[in-house]
């Protein structure tokens, strides 16, 4: 018996136990993405509020360094614009400014009068933005985040105009800022940012300066995607996730500083490794993914120890007992399978319906045992009086051969006796014994053809194949039909019963072919095949239908069936509208006594 081949009760029990996991699944998914949405705006807050301190610190920034920038102007009237005096007030306040790596003074042409570093005497500065800007504001002003260094230390410069007489500029202060020394209070705020964490500061001139949280030092970099560009300057703050120059994923969030300067657009992007940004959810995710296949294994394991104890066992008892009456014991019960339930109740009715069935089919097997010896009996009874008849139709033949045939042959020998003895005779005498001549001859051929009909002495003395081809060629004289016998020289040296039921079926089947086949043409073929003897009659007639081979009236098939059982031997009939009936015989052969 084949074992079950589609989806077992036991899966469809995981899978329906699973699918109650679906929606705690999603919920974990969507809790996990609730999680990296919080996480995402918590990282845009934290920009926000290092914007803002940003914007505090060079607010406090500014105004300290203005009130420098007022210590310098009034160092330089004190000092009469004497060089030497003003580096030494300068150096002086460098000392006690922290945060700040150098001072100076310029001429309006840029060129350094006074330094509180006396190396840097000389320097040209006529091309830096921030002092044509002051020159042109007469302001303090302070210098783009380009990343300006004094002996590479990151610096950002604040400017001051000094007025002269008449209003006029005398000279520019300036105080340079050592960014990885200043905002002390923004420092501490970046100092807990997560490892791997940059701080970008960006200008309309998208010029970028970077703290790296890593290193804790401002450096230069190269400018913002293009992409990322854009959206910082359409929008006050947001978020964006990309690749950085080494292919990381990091999460970019930016907002807008609001500067001292009103006129300074400056914008704080905070770069954050997406990996470490959103640890927590992930962590998150993680335990309660884990706590969730924990409880589906504990679930598959209980359905599995439940369904195998109070369900599987109890359903292989019915199937085994099913299988069992299949293959045919109709003893098979399946009996108590444990509490009363809904299965032991199917079990129950399966035992019911294997008695009943048991009771039933041996009633069945006893007719059927009934049937099967009376057809023997009428196939007995068939075969005998088939027999029966074909001796009696031997018998009668003989009679009639020996005593009418003795009797006429006589008769006619007495008629030409008399004829040869009596004295010249009129004419009408004379034609009164030739039509006795005549009489006797007629009643001699249909003397003959009687004893024919009854038993073919040919079949007896020449075998079964000159009596089939006898027999096509009395037909084709009889019928006016086209009656062709094809042999190849085949000649079946067959026991008489065998040879007298093909003989009479093979007339039964040229009868059938005068009274219904309307054809014209008719060919016989007896050859040897595979061991059989094989008799084929077809025809060009109308074609046989599926219902008149089946039909139960069909008597002359069923007379042939028959005739062929006992000898073991099968028929085929075969019908094609239009195209003729093709009868096919094969009668198994014993290799001995057949000629090939």
């Amino acid at each position: 018996m084949n074992q079950f081949a589609g989806i077992s009760l036991k899966t469809r029990l995981y899978l329906l136990v699973l699918a109650a996991f679906i929606p705690v699944t999603m919920l974990i998914f969507y809790v996990a993405e609730e999680q990296k949405a919080i996480e995402k705006d918590a990282i845009v807050h934290k920009t926000k509020l290092l914007a803002q301190a940003a914007a505090d610190t060079e607010y406090l920034q500014m105004e300290a360094t203005g009130n420098l920038m007022i210590a310098v102007t009034e160092a330089y009237h004190l000092a009469d614009g004497q060089p030497e005096r003003l580096s030494k007030l300068l150096l002086n306040l460098q000392g006690h400014a922290e945060g700040y790596a150098a001072f100076g003074i310029l001429d309006p042409a840029g060129r350094l009068i006074a330094a509180s570093n006396p190396s840097q005497m000389g320097r040209d500065y006529s091309g830096r933005a921030w002092l044509s800007t002051s020159l042109a504001q007469k302001s303090l002003v302070i210098g783009p985040y380009h990343g300006e260094r004094i002996n590479d230390v990151p610096v950002l410069y604040f400017a001051q105009p000094i007025s002269g007489s008449h209003q006029q500029i005398a000279a520019v202060a300036f105080a340079a800022l050592d960014l990885n020394l200043i905002n002390s209070s923004l420092f501490k705020q970046l100092a807990e940012l997560p490892r791997g964490s940059r701080l970008t500061l960006v200008d309309k001139n998208q010029v970028l300066l970077h703290y790296d949280v890593d290193t804790a030092r401002w450096s230069t970099a190269q400018p913002l995607d293009p992409a990322l560009q854009q959206q910082i300057d359409n929008q006050s703050s947001g978020l964006r996730v990309a690749a950085d120059e080494n292919g990381l994923s990091r999460i970019y969030a930016f907002a807008h500083l609001e500067s001292a300067f009103p006129q300074r657009r400056i914008s704080v992007v905070l770069e954050i490794p997406r990996s470490v940004a959103l640890a927590t959810s992930k962590r998150i995710f993680a335990r309660n993914l884990s706590l969730l296949v924990i409880s589906a294994l504990m679930a598959v394991l209980s359905i599995w120890w439940a369904a195998d104890r109070f369900i599987l066992r109890r359903v292989g008892a019915m199937v085994d007992a099913s299988r069992r009456l299949t293959a045919g014991d109709l003893r098979a019960r399946i009996g108590a399978i444990g509490i009363r339930d809904e299965l032991s109740h199917l079990a129950g009715v399966f035992d019911e319906m294997a008695a009943s069935l048991q009771i039933r089919i041996e009633r069945e097997e006893q007719v059927k045992a009934s049937l099967s010896h009376s057809q023997q009996q009428l196939r007995r009874l068939t075969a005998y009086q088939n027999d029966v008849r074909e001796q009696e139709r031997i018998r009668i033949a003989r009679e009639i051969h020996d005593q009418f045939g003795q009797s006429l042959t006589i008769l006619k020998m007495d008629l030409v006796w008399m004829k040869k003895h009596m004295p010249t005779v009129d004419h009408p005498v004379n034609e009164k014994i030739e039509g006795m001549f005549r009489l006797i001859g007629e009643a001699m051929d249909n003397l003959h053809a009687v004893t024919a009909e009854l038993r073919p002495v040919i079949l007896d003395d020449f075998g079964l194949a000159a009596a089939i081809e006898w027999q096509a060629e009395a037909f084709r004289r009889r019928s006016g039909m086209d009656c062709r016998f094809e042999n190849n020289g085949f000649e079946p040296d067959l026991p008489q019963d065998q040879a007298t039921a093909l003989f009479r079926i093979f007339q039964e089947i040229l009868t059938n072919i005068i009274r219904h086949a309307e054809a014209n043409d008719v060919v016989v073929r007896l050859a040897k095949h595979d061991g059989e003897l094989m008799l084929q009659v077809a025809d060009n007639g109308r074609g046989i239908t599926e219902d008149e081979i089946n039909s139960p009236h069909a008597f002359g098939l069923l007379g042939i069936r028959e005739r062929l059982y006992p000898l073991g031997g099968r028929v085929a009939f075969e019908g094609r509208a239009g195209r003729g009936t093709r009868v096919t015989i094969h009668l198994p052969l014993s290799q001995e006594g057949v000629a090939p």
